[in-house]
């Protein structure tokens, strides 16, 4: 998902944009044509303990395993035209031993409207730091994206989608599933828990290396959208080999409606330890979605994107 921007001006004040406020509620813009219809409530932030059955699935869902699971997921969300999300996420970075003022600190939330048919998105968000906030949109149809960053009236940026900055602000909450079925698929072991109507797909990695994750899928997750601050981090100095940089701790969650399997919500929360000249460097990132409902209206790349 998505990686926050970081000022980096040497290892005194490393990414310094810390006081983030309260990301603001972005409304619907150009591209989404119409309102979504409600689906399940978003659930509880509580988690139920490991181990828990309950609810109203039949037999058969109780036995599935975590590959059919999201199948049937993936199935589910295909069925519709569309759907919209909400997605936040935030960023930090501390060093040990230094002021909690010089802490840089970001956060993000937006709008995700999204078709299968054609497969087009459309995001309104607001990214908030030190500075203040900046509204963001973003378009992603076919193999093309659009960012503007700023105000309406701000030029666009275009470019392929294999371009690292163009996908970096590209929020496609439907790409988890096809990540946990690669999980489940390479031997990553996902938890499986049913309470409430809800069945929560879990992934946990509680320590590893950045250099493994040659080997772990679930490690080269987190190290996707920990690199781009790594190597802003490398420029300003920091020289610590991947063997020695920690993941620290790595999480990520599907919850699914246990009747109809559509997902109804996405979180993710990893951390990374960087030594350096005998201090520690620690980046936290926090992701979420929640499905809000499904989407009937039309996404059309912006006229004046060039």
């Amino acid at each position: 998902m998505r990686k926050l921007l970081w000022v980096a001006a040497g290892l005194a004040g490393i990414a310094v944009v810390s006081g983030c406020g309260a990301p603001q509620a972005p409304g619907p813009t150009a591209g989404a044509t119409s309102a979504p219809s409600s689906v399940t409530a978003p659930p509880s932030a509580s988690r139920p303990p490991a181990g828990t059955t309950a609810g109203s699935t039949d037999e058969g869902d109780t036995k599935a395993g975590a590959a059919e699971l999201l199948a049937r997921a993936a199935a589910a969300m295909d069925a519709e035209a569309g759907w919209t999300f909400t997605v936040t996420g935030k960023e930090s970075l501390t060093q040990s031993g230094a002021p909690e003022g010089q802490a840089s600190r970001a956060s993000y939330s937006a709008r995700v409207d999204r078709t299968a048919r054609p497969e087009a998105l459309h995001q309104t968000g607001t990214v908030t730091g030190k500075n203040g906030s900046k509204a963001e949109e973003v378009f992603a149809a076919g193999d093309t994206g659009y960012v503007r960053e700023g105000a309406p009236g701000t030029p666009w940026t275009k470019g392929p989608l294999t371009d690292p900055v163009i996908a970096a602000k590209v929020e496609d909450p439907l790409d988890v599933l096809a990540s946990f079925a690669d999980h489940a698929e390479r031997g990553e072991r996902i938890e499986v828990v049913r309470s409430g109507g809800e069945i929560r797909l879990r992934l946990r990695v509680p320590s590893a290396s950045l250099a493994e994750r040659e080997e772990r899928p679930a490690v080269a997750r987190a190290a996707r959208e920990f690199l781009p601050t790594l190597e802003k981090l490398r420029k300003a100095g920091v020289t610590a080999g991947e063997k020695k940089i920690v993941l620290t701790g790595f999480e990520e969650s599907v919850v699914l409606d246990a009747r109809t399997h559509r997902m109804t919500s996405y979180r993710s929360s990893f951390g990374f330890a960087v030594p350096h000249e005998g201090r520690q460097l620690r980046y936290a990132q926090e992701l979420g979605a929640d499905t809000r409902g499904v989407f009937t209206g039309r996404i059309e790349a912006p006229a004046t994107a060039g």
